[in-house]
C-alpha cells in the first residue's frame, strides 16, 4: 500500500542546524548532516559499490544476508537490486541510500561536495515500509571498515529515522541485529532504541538461520528529534 505525500503534515523541523529536510517526501531525496551524506543508490555506483564490498568482505560477512537452502531464487545482481529498490522507493515502500563521506564538509574554508559526486562508503536502506494502521518500517545498514568508529552509522540511522518520522509520517522504526554484532548493538544503544527481545532464527545470515535482537523506536519517543538527541549526548 502506498501513501499520498500530500496528505502528510508539514515537517515540524525538529532538526539540528546542520540538517535540512524537504517539507514533503518525494523520491529521490538527499539527506546530509555535516560530512555524512545519504543519497539514492544508483546504477552507476556498481563499480565502486563492488570495490567497497570486496574490500570489506571479511568485515561484513558475519552480518550479510545469504540465500536459504532449497531457495529457488537466484541472488540479484547489483543492477537488479538497485532497480527493485528504486521501484519500491517510488511507491513509498523503501528508501535505499548510499552512505557517503564528504571530507570537505569538515573544513569551514571549503564548500561541501555535491552529493552526486561522492563515492559509496556504505549503504542504509529503510525497507518493508507498511502503511495502513501500522506506519512502520525496518532499517538495515553496512559501512566501510575505514569509517568505523567515526559516528557515521549512528548519524545515518538518526537521519533516516527523523526523515521517516518527521517528513514521511511513519510512527515506528525497527532494527534487527545479531547478538554477536557488538558494533551494531552499540549504534542502537547510542541512539536509545529499546531492546524488544530475541527473535529466534529470524534471518538467514552468513550461511544459516540466525537469532536477532529486535530494537525499536517510535516517533513519540523522540519529541525533539532523534538526531538532536544523539548530538546532544555525543557532540563529538
Amino acid at each position: 500500500m502506498t501513501t499520498d505525500s500530500s496528505d502528510l503534515p508539514e515537517c515540524p523541523r525538529r532538526l539540528p542546524e546542520c540538517v535540512d529536510f524537504p517539507v514533503r517526501h518525494r523520491w529521490p531525496v538527499e539527506l546530509r548532516c555535516d560530512a555524512v551524506v545519504l543519497r539514492p543508490l544508483r546504477l552507476t555506483d556498481r563499480r565502486e559499490w563492488n570495490k567497497v564490498r570486496e574490500r570489506n568482505r571479511a568485515w561484513n560477512a558475519p552480518w550479510d544476508a545469504t540465500r536459504p537452502p532449497n531457495s529457488s531464487r537466484v541472488a540479484a545482481s547489483f543492477g537488479q537490486m538497485v532497480r527493485a529498490l528504486n521501484t519500491q522507493a517510488k511507491q513509498d515502500l523503501a528508501l535505499p541510500f548510499a552512505i557517503c563521506w564528504d571530507e570537505a564538509a569538515l573544513d569551514p574554508a571549503r564548500r561541501p561536495t555535491r552529493a552526486s559526486r561522492l563515492q559509496v562508503a556504505g549503504q542504509i536502506t529503510v525497507s518493508n515500509i507498511t502503511w495502513g494502521s501500522a506506519h512502520f518500517a525496518h532499517c538495515g545498514y553496512w559501512i566501510d571498515e575505514a569509517l568505523a568508529g567515526r559516528g557515521v552509522v549512528p548519524t545515518a540511522l538518526a537521519l533516516v529515522t527523523d526523515y521517516c518520522f518527521q517528513v514521511m509520517g511513519l510512527h515506528r522504526m525497527e532494527v534487527n541485529i545479531r547478538p554477536e554484532n557488538a558494533k551494531s548493538l552499540r549504534v542502537v544503544e547510542k541512539l536509545g532504541f529499546r531492546d524488544e527481545g530475541l527473535r529466534e532464527r529470524y534471518l538467514h545470515i552468513d550461511g544459516d538461520w540466525r537469532d536477532h535482537r529486535s530494537f525499536a523506536l517510535c516517533d513519540e519517543d523522540v519529541p525533539d528529534g532523534l538526531l538532536n538527541r544523539y548530538l546532544a549526548r555525543d557532540p563529538d
